[in-house]
Protein backbone atom coordinates (compact mmCIF):
# COMPACT_ATOMS: atom_id res chain seq x y z
CA UNK A 1 0.00 0.00 0.00
CA UNK A 2 1.19 3.56 -1.08
CA UNK A 3 2.12 4.84 2.55
CA UNK A 4 1.19 8.45 1.04
CA UNK A 5 -2.32 7.62 0.54
CA UNK A 6 -2.67 6.26 4.53
CA UNK A 7 -4.75 7.98 5.79
CA UNK A 8 -3.34 6.52 9.18
CA UNK A 9 -0.05 8.28 8.61
CA UNK A 10 -1.16 11.75 7.90
CA UNK A 11 0.01 14.40 10.76
CA UNK A 12 -2.61 16.91 11.99
CA UNK A 13 -1.41 19.55 9.22
CA UNK A 14 -2.03 17.24 6.47
CA UNK A 15 -5.51 16.08 7.78
CA UNK A 16 -6.81 19.84 7.91
CA UNK A 17 -5.64 20.26 4.42
CA UNK A 18 -7.21 17.26 3.32
CA UNK A 19 -10.39 18.87 4.72
CA UNK A 20 -10.22 21.94 3.32
CA UNK A 21 -9.40 20.75 -0.50
CA UNK A 22 -12.17 18.72 0.00
CA UNK A 23 -14.45 21.86 0.80
CA UNK A 24 -12.76 23.30 -2.05
CA UNK A 25 -13.64 20.69 -4.17
CA UNK A 26 -16.90 19.88 -3.01
CA UNK A 27 -17.29 24.08 -3.87
CA UNK A 28 -16.10 23.77 -7.20
CA UNK A 29 -17.80 20.76 -8.45
CA UNK A 30 -21.25 22.44 -6.97
CA UNK A 31 -20.72 25.54 -8.71
CA UNK A 32 -20.26 23.87 -12.27
CA UNK A 33 -23.49 22.03 -12.36
CA UNK A 34 -25.13 24.52 -10.82
CA UNK A 35 -23.75 27.04 -13.65
CA UNK A 36 -24.53 24.05 -16.02
CA UNK A 37 -28.37 24.17 -14.82
CA UNK A 38 -28.27 28.16 -15.33
CA UNK A 39 -27.82 27.66 -18.59
CA UNK A 40 -30.08 25.29 -19.08
CA UNK A 41 -28.53 22.03 -19.50
CA UNK A 42 -30.63 18.95 -18.17
CA UNK A 43 -29.22 18.00 -14.30
CA UNK A 44 -28.28 14.87 -15.64
CA UNK A 45 -26.03 15.92 -18.13
CA UNK A 46 -25.08 19.05 -15.96
CA UNK A 47 -24.24 16.35 -13.11
CA UNK A 48 -22.10 14.57 -15.49
CA UNK A 49 -19.93 17.33 -16.84
CA UNK A 50 -19.69 18.58 -12.99
CA UNK A 51 -18.27 14.96 -12.09
CA UNK A 52 -16.02 14.84 -15.56
CA UNK A 53 -14.49 18.03 -14.47
CA UNK A 54 -14.47 17.47 -10.78
CA UNK A 55 -12.20 14.24 -11.26
CA UNK A 56 -9.57 16.24 -12.74
CA UNK A 57 -9.74 19.12 -10.54
CA UNK A 58 -10.09 16.64 -7.51
CA UNK A 59 -7.08 14.91 -8.43
CA UNK A 60 -4.83 17.70 -9.28
CA UNK A 61 -6.54 19.11 -5.66
CA UNK A 62 -5.60 16.41 -3.91
CA UNK A 63 -2.13 15.61 -5.48
CA UNK A 64 -0.52 19.04 -5.39
CA UNK A 65 -2.31 20.64 -2.26
CA UNK A 66 -2.43 17.74 0.46
CA UNK A 67 -0.23 15.06 -0.55
CA UNK A 68 2.87 17.51 -2.99
CA UNK A 69 3.28 14.96 -5.28
CA UNK A 70 1.63 12.86 -8.37
CA UNK A 71 1.34 9.18 -8.28
CA UNK A 72 0.81 8.30 -11.78
CA UNK A 73 -1.94 6.66 -14.04
CA UNK A 74 -2.37 4.19 -11.19
CA UNK A 75 -4.20 6.41 -8.35
CA UNK A 76 -5.82 8.38 -11.36
CA UNK A 77 -7.21 5.04 -12.45
CA UNK A 78 -8.49 4.59 -9.05
CA UNK A 79 -9.86 8.07 -8.63
CA UNK A 80 -11.98 7.69 -12.15
CA UNK A 81 -13.47 4.72 -10.81
CA UNK A 82 -14.36 6.03 -7.66
CA UNK A 83 -16.19 8.43 -9.08
CA UNK A 84 -17.80 6.62 -11.56
CA UNK A 85 -19.46 5.17 -8.20
CA UNK A 86 -20.38 8.00 -6.85
CA UNK A 87 -21.51 9.78 -10.15
CA UNK A 88 -24.26 6.67 -10.90
CA UNK A 89 -25.22 6.84 -6.88
CA UNK A 90 -25.54 10.53 -7.21
CA UNK A 91 -27.33 10.45 -10.25
CA UNK A 92 -30.13 7.63 -9.16
CA UNK A 93 -30.33 9.39 -5.71
CA UNK A 94 -30.38 12.86 -7.65
CA UNK A 95 -33.77 11.68 -10.12
CA UNK A 96 -35.32 10.30 -7.41
CA UNK A 97 -35.45 13.15 -5.02
CA UNK A 98 -36.25 15.59 -8.30
CA UNK A 99 -38.99 13.41 -10.09
CA UNK A 100 -40.53 11.58 -6.96
CA UNK A 101 -40.33 14.03 -4.09
CA UNK A 102 -39.85 17.21 -6.66
CA UNK A 103 -37.26 19.05 -5.29
CA UNK A 104 -35.77 21.21 -7.83
CA UNK A 105 -31.80 20.03 -9.36
CA UNK A 106 -30.35 22.94 -7.30
CA UNK A 107 -31.74 21.60 -3.64
CA UNK A 108 -31.54 18.25 -4.70
CA UNK A 109 -27.77 18.21 -5.32
CA UNK A 110 -26.93 20.17 -2.03
CA UNK A 111 -29.16 17.38 -0.18
CA UNK A 112 -26.80 14.46 -2.48
CA UNK A 113 -23.48 16.27 -1.53
CA UNK A 114 -22.96 14.52 2.09
CA UNK A 115 -24.47 11.34 0.96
Amino acid sequence: MNRQFDIRVLSNHQIFRFVSVGVLNTVFGYAVYAILLFVNVPYLTALFIATFAGVIFNYFSFGRLVFHGHDGKYVFVKFIITYVIVYITNAVLLDILTKKFLFSPYVGQIICIPL
